[in-house]
């Protein structure tokens, strides 16, 4: 097997002019005698200068195989010894791109360094190209006496001094003539294309101008789903950027995310970001290649979600969809990829060193991480999401480890990444990593420091945590007072505690453009203010509004149990699934009767959403949902009532999370001893439960974000926002007054 690689690269001429080459990056010894020895003599570019006639000759890197002794040698130039290591990088990087042609002796090549020696006998084309005046081309003529005939050009011999030209002498040639400029290969062009699913694959088609082919057909090719904003209305598709000699075209492939081919379109594309790409010159053959990339599925499924809850918040028309297109296909290559104002390096922040890089960290991930930002970097991008959420760990992680608090946007994350328990040990290990690191050398400077130790006041104070000794020595804050026994008759001195005065916030409550700041403040305590007018007010806030609070009601715990058992009355559906989502987290067994109750009710698909929310109380729900079986045995809901219970007694048996093999599962236990009751309803419940673990599993995995979306309706993209915003605190109010 001929183990040679051809390759393309552009290089630049002495004169100035720059052309494609010939790149011999692999070189068979054996098979390929003659062009091992032409390699070693000339390196590995291959090529004429169009302008000057000199041939390509450059010590580059390239390895040189010989199959029969088995061995590998990297040629690297003198000059690049300084650069071996990133050149060894780059060939097992070439190695898993060929590793069709790889030999495993191949794998460790021995590094040569080699500097070309000057030929003695230069071609009569290999002329010297040197400096001259403005305007002027000198070129230097060795040996002109073995020439037939002088040049054309030359001057008369009466006007050479002795009648001759003197061997190496410069001469002016074309004096009235421009040097010759730099070649600029054309730019590549952005086009507009269609996506489809055709079969089982995702199809992306575009046409482009006949002269790009060839370079669409040899290019590098980088894929990513994408959702563009900022024409009017959402386009939802796929961007693939094409690199080829320095060079980049862009085809986006798009479709109105209110068609509903869009949901089977990205359905695929969320289970594996891979289509095939087939671009159609306006004059020849059709050409299909492959792209894909992993790790965007969950981007893909965010990019629907979003989309669709643009449309449903704006309620755009669908014939905006076709001028955001052509809007779109007006932007040419550098338009389309100019890079985002905040923007952040895949892999960054691996090891934070000192409480300054921590700071910086920090300031960086709270740019990065706001709305607009972020959307941009997991829409357009390509960032993926779990890159994301592993950077975003890895900086609050090195931020608690030096006693700095992360900005409030990020409290609960901090909890949901598993680093602490819950706020008030986060409050408390930071406390304990300040005090430990308070004026050791490369920690914060005094003022710094002490802003350090005020904002962990500021979380204790927002959150109602009691201040740690360490926070309370450092601010100088007065030991608190000690609380009278239960027993005790409150003291005389105290008197009456007077009653809170009256709000006011009602009438702010409907004004559209202070209604969400007024109403977190008056949930997180920070405003005085009665929760009934809350949330009597919350039915006129829209989805996104909805969701931003959805945090702050899950901290508020039993308080709200309340009102958000009257929501499943609602006949708004998005208040009906918020409440649902809440009950299962809070786990209050009044919420018991009321959820099993709504699980037949429920009209639309989010019924779901309830049946997930009974199985988070695990065998408890048991009973109550047993009941809903008795209740509607023999009505014309019998059927529906066993199917969404045995949803519901799925859901029982995977709350008991990941278990080992001699781990209690009481949940799957509880469930599987159901399955031989005497109920009929019941056992076939209980058994169709235990047949639909795992796609119940991934439904469930998909709709908490933590796999991708199969789904993806508008009930289903809402559930998951929903959980998006309890966890994730990307979306919690940001607005301070």
């Amino acid at each position: 097997m001929d183990a040679t690689w051809p390759d393309s690269a552009a290089y630049a001429c002495h004169c100035g002019t720059m052309f494609a080459v010939m790149y011999w990056r692999w070189v068979d010894a054996q098979a390929r005698p003659d062009l091992d020895a032409r390699v070693q003599q000339d390196g590995p570019f291959e090529g004429t200068c169009p302008d000057c006639g000199a041939q390509a000759r450059c010590a580059g890197t390239w390895l040189r195989v010989d199959a029969v002794a088995r061995e590998a040698t990297l040629q690297v130039a003198e000059a690049q010894r300084g650069s071996l290591l990133r050149l060894l990088r780059e060939h097992l990087d070439a190695v898993e791109s060929r590793s069709h042609a790889v030999r495993p002796w191949m794998l460790q090549p021995t590094p040569v360094f080699y500097d070309l020696v000057e030929s003695t006998l230069r071609p009569r084309s290999a002329v010297e190209v040197v400096p001259a005046r403005s305007g002027e081309l000198v070129i230097d003529m060795p040996g002109l006496a073995s020439a037939a005939e002088p040049p054309a050009a030359s001057p008369p011999p009466a006007e050479q001094p002795g009648g001759s030209m003197p061997p190496g002498v410069p001469q002016i040639i074309g004096a009235d003539t421009r040097t010759p400029g730099t070649f600029r290969p054309p730019v590549l062009g952005a086009y507009v294309g269609e996506l489809a699913v055709e079969g089982e694959a995702v199809v992306a088609r575009a046409t482009v101008d006949p002269s790009e082919r060839d370079k669409w057909e040899r290019a590098h090719l980088q894929a990513r789903p994408v959702l563009l904003r900022d024409h009017g209305y959402p386009l939802l598709g796929v961007r693939t950027v094409a690199s080829f000699l320095g060079q980049k075209a862009v085809i986006d492939a798009v479709l109105d995310p209110g068609d509903p081919a869009s949901a089977e379109v990205f359905r695929v594309l969320s289970q594996r970001f891979a289509f095939e790409l087939v671009v159609t010159p306006n004059e020849g053959d059709a050409l299909s290649r492959d792209a894909a990339c992993e790790g965007l599925e969950p981007n893909a499924a965010l990019c629907l979600e979003s989309a669709r809850t643009l449309l449903a918040r704006e309620q755009l028309p669908p014939e905006r969809y076709h001028q955001a297109r052509a809007a779109l296909g007006q932007l040419d290559v550098d338009a389309r990829l100019e890079p985002p104002a905040e923007t952040i390096a895949a892999g960054a922040y691996q090891h934070i060193i000192g409480a300054a890089e921590a700071t910086t960290a920090l300031e960086h991930l709270d740019r990065v991480s706001s709305k607009p930002s972020l959307a941009r970097l997991l829409e357009v991008e390509g960032l993926p999401m779990t890159e994301y959420d592993a950077l975003r760990r890895r900086v609050l992680q090195g931020s608690l480890d030096h006693g700095l608090v992360a900005p409030r946007r990020f409290w609960r994350r901090v909890v949901a990444s598993g680093l602490v328990p819950d706020l008030a040990t986060y409050a408390s290990k930071l406390c304990e990593a300040r005090a430990a690191l308070e004026g050791e050398e490369g920690d914060l400077e005094p003022d710094a420091a002490r802003k350090a130790w005020e904002a962990i006041a500021e979380l204790c104070s927002r959150k109602d945590l009691p201040y740690p000794p360490a926070l309370r020595g450092a601010l100088g804050m007065p030991e608190p007072a000690a609380v009278p026994d239960s027993g005790s008759p409150p003291s005389p001195a105290s008197g009456p505690v007077p009653p809170p005065p009256p709000s006011g916030v009602e009438p702010a409550l409907h004004d559209p453009s202070q209604r969400l700041k007024i109403a977190a403040e008056v949930l997180q305590g920070k405003r005085a203010g009665e929760l009934e007018d809350v949330f009597a007010a919350l039915d006129q806030f829209d989805n996104d509004e909805l969701l931003a609070l959805l945090p702050d009601l899950n901290d508020m715990g039993p308080q709200v149990v309340p009102h958000l058992i009257d929501w499943l009355a609602s006949p708004r559906r998005e208040l009906r699934q918020a409440a649902s989502i809440l009950l299962g987290l809070a786990q209050d067994p009044t919420a018991l009767e009321p959820l099993s109750e709504h699980l037949v009710a429920e009209e639309t698909s989010m019924w779901v959403d309830v049946a997930r929310a009974l199985g988070s109380f695990g065998p408890t729900a048991l009973r109550r949902l047993c009941q809903v079986l008795r209740v509607e045995g023999g009505t014309p809901n019998e059927q529906r009532a066993v199917e969404r219970v045995a949803r519901a007694l799925a859901e029982v048996a995977l709350s008991d999370g990941t278990v080992g093999p001699r781990d209690p599962s009481p949940g799957h236990d509880a469930v599987a001893a159901l399955a031989d009751a005497g109920d009929a309803r019941v056992r076939a419940a209980a058994r169709h439960a235990l047949a639909t673990l795992r796609s119940v599993s991934e439904s469930s995995a998909a709709v908490r974000g933590e796999a991708p979306l199969p789904e993806n309706t508008q009930v289903r993209g809402f559930s998951r926002r929903a959980y998006e915003a309890i966890m994730v605190p990307e979306v919690e109010v940001e607005a301070e007054a």
